[in-house]
């Protein structure tokens, strides 16, 4: 075989050289291109969560607009409708007729008999030409309103003097007002305050009320009294503060309350009002207000506190249990609520934690209402199993989502707060969750819905001092405008060591009949 000539070798070489270079090249734009499709992977991972957020925000969205409002959970939904067999449409009855004469007796509201005569004209028997007897009335019964609630009292006051010296003059003495100087009387002015911090009625509609009574009372005469009755009874709001930090375990919650400010450039800013619930055995509610958003205030009102406090896991909290000397008790609605949520995007796993809270929302509602003693009993041997299998379920969510996934978030809560969120189990007097103090603060509200702001600090604190008698007076189911009435009546003639008797407890127990059922 003849040898290649140098010429040859030159060429083959050259191409080898060529096809390197060409191989080179191929495997660069090879390995430039599995760079692009990792990064458009990446790219595309990186929207899809995106994707999935956004998707998870609208369905959140359109259920809070349009689907109910309970956090209901079924713990056992029907898979498939069974068919129906078509049945033979059964003959409506006529519904019973009620007996309404018996439901207006049993209300507790006065009687006025309003008598009907006999007209001349049928008065006498029309065959026999004979004036009728007597015989007896038929008495029926109707709820009515009268047009004036309002009454003009006037006070004269019996001045009498010494005849034959001409120098002892005496004066008969009057209840002391509830704001000296002032013709606003004891159950007027507890009208209106109940009536804007309990009924949610602004003073401008109470102004038209009255106008329809033919009373013309201004909404600012209505703020000046509100802030009077505020001074009023403040010492009593103290008392109530002092008992509820008497308890072993108090809640707590906030929102914000906006404030007329002419000094800030958008005249309004943001303050805060707190809600603190004391335990059973202290049964009291006070409101807080904060000029501002931040937790000084709540520091301040818990600096001599030793205890439990259940809240909402607020970041603001973390500096009160640093010290040891406060124990912080979590909220499992709040826990149960993220699941709740993250049904939109994974209904199956947030189904089986929901499963678990059902069942053990199950064994509080049996154990509500027994001995301390048999609730822990309980707790120990029904729920507790049941909070090992939430920590391990939820323990295994975490390592299979994505941590931007609700689902993720949900699970990285419970976890984060374990501890809070299960110490009901070994306390019988503590509580599942916190959902006693935000009904409370939910009153608040609804009244911050009518009136919309507060028009300065001083009637914010006033708001809050007269909330709190309202909302313990509700507590201990009494009638607040009954109480507020006494209250204002006697405050201004009681010492000081006797203002314990209007703490709403105490009253209770001596006012028995203005007890709501």
């Amino acid at each position: 075989m003849p040898k290649p000539d140098d010429k040859e070798l030159a060429l083959l070489r050259k191409e080898n050289a060529q096809l390197k270079k060409s191989l080179e090249r191929m495997e660069t734009q090879l390995q430039h291109s599995n760079e692009t499709i990792t990064d458009l992977r990446k790219l595309l991972i990186d929207l899809q969560e995106k994707l999935d957020i956004l998707i998870a925000q609208f369905k959140k969205r359109n259920r809070r607009d349009y689907g109910d409002k309970t956090e209901r959970h079924n713990p056992r939904p029907a898979l498939v409708e069974t068919p129906v067999e078509p049945t033979s449409p059964t003959p409506k009855q006529a519904p019973k007729p009620r007996n309404h004469t018996k439901h207006i007796l049993n209300q507790s509201v006065p009687t006025q008999p309003v008598p009907h005569a006999v007209s001349a004209e049928c008065a006498v028997c029309p065959d026999c030409t004979v004036m009728t007897v007597f015989v007896s009335n038929e008495v029926t019964y109707q709820l009515e309103r009268l047009k004036h609630s309002l009454v003009r009292l006037q006070h004269e006051q019996e001045v009498r003097a010494c005849p034959k010296c001409k120098k002892y003059v005496v004066t008969a003495e009057k209840p002391c007002p509830p704001i000296p100087g002032s013709y606003v009387g004891p159950g007027l002015l507890a009208d209106i305050c109940v009536s804007k911090l309990a009924d949610g009625l602004p003073n401008y509609r109470q102004e038209k009320r009255y106008k329809r009574e033919e009373a013309i009372i201004p909404r600012s005469t209505q703020s000046d009294w509100t802030l009077a009755a505020s001074l009023l009874v403040e010492p009593l709001y103290e008392l109530l503060k002092r008992q509820v930090l008497s308890s072993r375990c108090i809640q707590t919650d906030d929102t914000n309350i906006k404030i007329q400010d002419r000094k800030h450039k958008r005249k309004m800013r943001k303050g805060k009002m707190t809600v603190y619930r004391g335990d059973e055995q202290n049964p009291a509610v006070i409101f807080d207000f904060s000029p501002d958003l931040s937790f000084d205030r709540n520091k301040k009102f818990f600096q001599d506190f030793i205890g439990f406090v259940q809240a909402d896991a607020a970041g603001g909290f973390d500096a009160l249990f640093k010290d040891g000397s406060r124990i912080e008790v979590g909220c499992n609605a709040h826990s149960r609520r993220k699941y709740y949520e993250a049904l939109v995007s994974e209904p199956k796993k947030s189904n089986d934690v929901l499963d678990i809270y059902h069942a053990l929302y199950k064994i509080e509602e049996k154990v509500r209402t027994v001995s301390p003693g048999a609730r822990l009993a309980a707790r120990q041997s029904e729920s507790k199993p049941l909070i090992d299998q939430l920590h391990a379920t939820v323990l295994a969510l975490r390592k299979d989502i994505n941590p931007s996934n609700l689902l993720a978030k949900a699970a990285e809560y419970t976890l984060r707060h374990w501890i809070a969120l299960t110490k009901f189990v070994d306390d019988p007097e503590l509580e599942i969750d916190n959902n006693s103090s935000e009904r409370e603060i939910k009153d608040f509200v609804l009244d911050r819905k009518n009136f919309l702001f507060a028009g300065s600090d001083a009637g914010g604190k006033a708001i809050a001092i007269l909330l709190s008698l309202i909302a313990s007076a509700k507590r201990n189911k009494i009638d607040p405008q009954a109480y507020l009435t006494d209250v204002f009546t006697r405050i201004n003639s009681m010492k000081t060591s006797e203002l314990g008797e209007l703490i709403p407890d105490r009253w209770a127990i001596t006012h028995r009949q203005r007890k709501l059922s």
